[in-house]
């Protein structure tokens, strides 16, 4: 489910931070200064465009790193202050990196700089009243620092549909939404229509191509069950972008008795990849490890935190799998059936 967090910029400082990151780009060289190449390369390549990107961030505390655990992408962020909400946008990405942050914002009177970043769609300015319908009842009447709205989201949902429906409703702009190639749904179709897909029956290359996407995403079967399981967002990193989300097998593929819902994990792309080669591997209690290598990059955050899981318990996934793919025994799954 998308969440809503609030970032305030009340202060001289803060505001100042708005025109560096806000309300007009960064410049990409930033990345390349403060990132290992490929780590650059990585969120270079979830940008819409190459003219820069947007951002923002929090200083280590109590509160606000928790706020920022709990955030993934795809949740919807709004910029805060002078009682007015001012910017709508997205989460593309989470990183924790002093460098950059400070290359960004340079540091505060105390010498912390907003570290726990997240990469943002280009924010959308808007200027409502924080007291304004429909946002009053809904949203805070006022707010200090680093936000998550919890306990209405559920309120939102019910006379709304979706939080991106009430962002519409209360400040008049939709939230991008992201368009999937026409040739991956025809793909999709085919799929589907012949229970499987065979790259070397089909002539156009290109079509060849996200044939392969399908087989990496999942069988179409599979794959709606395990995003219906995970309500859409990548069990590690929270994200929501549906076009880079894969049914990952926790018991490598063989044959329709694996492809179970407890036999699967939704994971981003790069996740996915990184199960599969052992670089990041999770135990029978849903608790990431990492390869020593992967520690330092924009993947460390995710070290020893849990996984999310579904609420069904005949969907979670299975436990004997989980510890024998953390564990590399090939035993068979019999209980996955």
């Amino acid at each position: 489910m998308t969440k809503l967090f609030v970032f305030t910029a009340g202060v001289p400082a803060a505001r100042k931070h708005i025109s560096d990151s806000i309300s007009a780009p960064v410049k990409l060289s930033k990345l390349d200064d403060a990132l290992e190449p490929h780590e650059a390369s990585y969120v270079r390549s979830l940008l819409p465009s190459d003219e820069g990107f947007f951002a923002w961030g929090a200083v280590p505390g109590e509160k606000n790193i928790p706020t920022w655990e709990a955030m993934g992408e795809g949740d919807i962020v709004l910029t805060a202050y002078d009682n007015h909400y001012r910017y709508v946008s997205s989460v593309l990405l989470k990183l924790h990196n002093r460098e950059l942050a400070k290359s960004i914002w340079d540091v505060d009177a105390d010498g912390n700089t907003w570290e726990y970043m997240y990469i943002l769609s280009e924010p959308k300015p808007i200027k409502v009243h924080v007291t304004a319908e429909p946002a009053i009842g809904y949203l805070y009447n006022g707010y200090r620092g680093f936000t998550q709205i919890k306990n209405r989201i559920d309120r939102i949902n019910d006379d709304f549909g979706d939080l991106n429906s009430f962002i519409t409703a209360a400040f008049g702009v939709d939230m991008p939404k992201l368009v999937i190639p026409i040739e991956l749904l025809a793909a999709e179709q085919e799929a589907e229509s012949t229970g499987s897909f065979d790259p070397d029956s089909v002539l156009d290359e290109r079509k060849k191509v996200f044939a392969a996407i399908v087989r990496r995403r999942g069988q179409p079967k599979f794959r709606k069950e395990v995003m219906e399981a995970y309500e859409g967002k990548c069990a590690v990193t929270g994200c929501s972008v549906e076009a880079v989300l894969e049914a990952a097998h926790i018991k490598s593929y063989a044959g329709d008795n694996t492809n179970h819902v407890t036999n699967g994990v939704l994971l981003r792309a790069d996740i996915h990849t990184l199960y599969d080669l052992g670089k990041l591997k999770i135990d029978e209690k849903g608790v990431v490890h990492l390869d020593s290598d992967l520690k330092g990059s924009i993947y460390g955050v995710h070290s020893g935190q849990k996984i999310s899981l579904p609420k069904g318990v005949k969907k979670a996934p299975n436990i004997k799998a989980l510890k024998n793919k953390f564990s590399g025994s090939i035993e068979p799954m019999l209980a996955i059936l």
